[in-house]
C-alpha cells in the first residue's frame, strides 16, 4: 500500500470515528432531554387551587349587623380529591407512593377562619384565611396557588332597629297587695309589630315582693320574629331589660319601732276581752297546779279573775318565711296573769297570751289593725310554757322584739 493509500485509510477511519462520536453525543443529549421532560411532566400537579375555594361561608343576622361562619366545603373537597385520585390512577408512572390515608389526611388538615367581632353588611368583602398540610398536598400533586381569599357578603335581610325604650314604652307593670306580700303583673300593650310578639319575663322571680324591691324584666325575642316583622332591637335579647321598683299602698309593719305606745296600750286593753270562757283551759290549768277540778251537772265551773298585763312582744316574719303556711307577717302577742277559780272556792294563778296579727301601715302613714275579736293563743299554770309559745318557738321564723306601752 502506497503512502497515499495509507493516508486515505487513516482519514476515513477518523471520519467514521468522529461520526460515531457525534451520534453518541446526540443520543445522550436526547436521552437527557427526554429524562428532563419526563421528570417535569411527572412533577406537574394534577390540580391547582386557591384554598379558599374549599371553604363554605354562611351568613346569619341582618344587614349592618350580620355574622358569618366558615366550614370546610365537603362537596368541593370530594370533587377535588376524586379528580386527583383519578389522575393518579391513570398515570403510567408515579413519583410518590400515595395511599388512601393520604387523601384522608389532606381533608382533615383543612381549616378556615374569618375575622371576628365585625358587624357585616351586604356587599362587604371579608378575608377567608385557610391552611392545610402542604407536604401532603404536594404528595397528592395538588398545588395550592393561594391559601387565603375573599368573599362578598350577601343575603342579609334589611331590618329597622328599635330602641330598648321603645320595647318597654307600653309595658304596664303593676304591683298589688300589701308589702312584703306584693304580687306583680305584666301587661304588654304595645302595637309595635315586633314588641307585640315579645315574651316579657322576670329575672329571678319570687312569689312575693317587698316595698322597694328592684325587679328586672327581660324582653325575649327570636331572630325568626325579627325576620317576620322586619324589626330588630339595638340590644341583644339578653341585654333587653328594664328595672322596676316594687311599690304598694300599704305595708305590714316590719319593726317594733313602728309601733306607737298608744297602739300597744290599746291592744293590751282589747286583749283582756278574750277572757270569757274559763272552762276552755281550766281543767288543764288545775291539773298542772295539782288541783282537782269539780263539776256541777257534769260541767266545769271555772271563772276568770281580772287579767293583769305582764309583757308584750312584737314578731315580724323573716323574709324567707314570708307567706309560708301559718305564718303571719307580724304578731303583737300580749301576756297576762290572772286568777282562775272554781265553785268550791279553790283557785290558782294562770298565765295566758293573746295575739293580734298583721298590723298594716298605709301610704299616708296611718295604721290599720283589727283588735275587735281577740283570741287566746296559749294558757298555762306555768309562765315559762306560755313564754315558749310566744317567744322561744318563733326564733326560726320571726324576728322577736319585746315592746312596752
Amino acid at each position: 500500500m502506497t503512502p497515499i493509500q495509507r493516508r486515505q485509510l487513516r482519514s476515513s477511519v477518523r471520519r467514521r470515528r468522529r461520526t460515531r462520536g457525534i451520534v453518541l453525543i446526540f443520543a445522550l443529549l436526547f436521552i437527557l432531554c427526554a429524562f428532563i421532560v419526563a421528570k417535569a411532566v411527572l412533577s406537574l400537579p394534577y390540580e391547582t387551587i386557591e384554598l379558599a375555594e374549599l371553604a363554605k361561608v354562611e351568613y346569619e343576622g341582618f344587614n349592618n349587623d350580620g355574622v358569618a361562619s366558615v366550614a370546610v366545603n365537603e362537596e368541593a373537597v370530594d370533587a377535588l380529591l376524586a379528580s386527583v385520585k383519578a389522575a393518579h390512577d391513570d398515570a403510567w408512572f408515579h413519583t410518590e407512593d400515595v395511599q388512601d390515608g393520604d387523601y384522608v389526611m389532606f381533608r382533615q388538615s383543612l381549616s378556615f377562619s374569618l375575622p371576628q367581632n365585625i358587624a357585616l353588611s351586604n356587599g362587604m368583602q371579608i378575608p377567608v384565611l385557610g391552611s392545610c398540610n402542604e407536604a401532603i398536598a404536594k404528595k397528592l400533586k395538588i398545588k395550592v396557588a393561594e391559601n387565603n381569599g375573599t368573599v362578598t357578603v350577601d343575603g342579609l335581610q334589611n331590618v329597622t332597629k328599635i330602641s330598648v325604650d321603645e320595647v318597654f314604652a307600653d309595658l304596664n307593670v303593676t304591683f298589688s297587695g300589701i308589702s312584703p306580700a306584693l304580687t306583680i303583673s305584666i301587661e304588654n300593650n304595645s302595637s309595635q309589630p315586633l314588641v307585640k310578639k315579645m315574651i316579657f319575663g322576670i329575672e329571678n322571680p319570687k312569689e312575693f315582693y317587698s316595698q322597694g324591691d328592684v325587679v328586672t324584666i327581660k324582653a325575649d325575642y327570636t331572630e325568626d320574629m325579627c325576620r317576620e316583622t322586619g324589626f330588630i332591637v339595638d340590644k341583644s335579647t339578653g341585654e333587653c331589660t328594664r328595672e322596676y321598683t316594687a311599690t304598694g299602698d300599704a305595708s305590714y309593719l316590719t319593726s317594733a319601732s313602728q309601733l306607737p305606745s298608744d297602739l300597744i296600750q290599746k291592744a293590751i286593753t282589747e286583749g283582756k276581752k278574750a277572757f270569757t270562757d274559763a272552762n276552755e283551759y281550766g281543767v288543764r290549768i288545775f291539773c298542772e297546779a295539782n288541783l282537782v277540778p269539780v263539776y256541777i251537772n257534769k260541767k266545769a265551773t271555772f271563772q276568770y279573775g281580772t287579767p293583769n298585763y305582764v309583757s308584750s312582744y312584737f314578731k315580724t316574719v323573716l323574709p324567707e318565711k314570708a307567706g309560708a303556711l301559718g305564718n303571719s307577717y307580724n304578731d303583737l302577742d300580749i301576756i297576762y296573769d290572772l286568777t282562775i277559780s272554781q265553785a268550791d272556792g279553790k283557785s290558782c294563778t294562770a298565765y295566758a297570751a293573746v295575739r293580734f296579727s298583721n298590723i298594716i301601715q298605709n301610704a299616708d302613714g296611718s295604721l290599720s289593725y283589727d283588735f275587735s275579736e281577740p283570741s287566746l293563743l296559749s294558757e298555762s299554770y306555768f309562765s315559762a310554757r306560755v313564754k315558749k309559745v310566744v317567744v322561744d318557738s318563733n326564733y326560726d321564723s320571726h324576728n322577736v322584739e319585746r315592746v312596752s306601752p
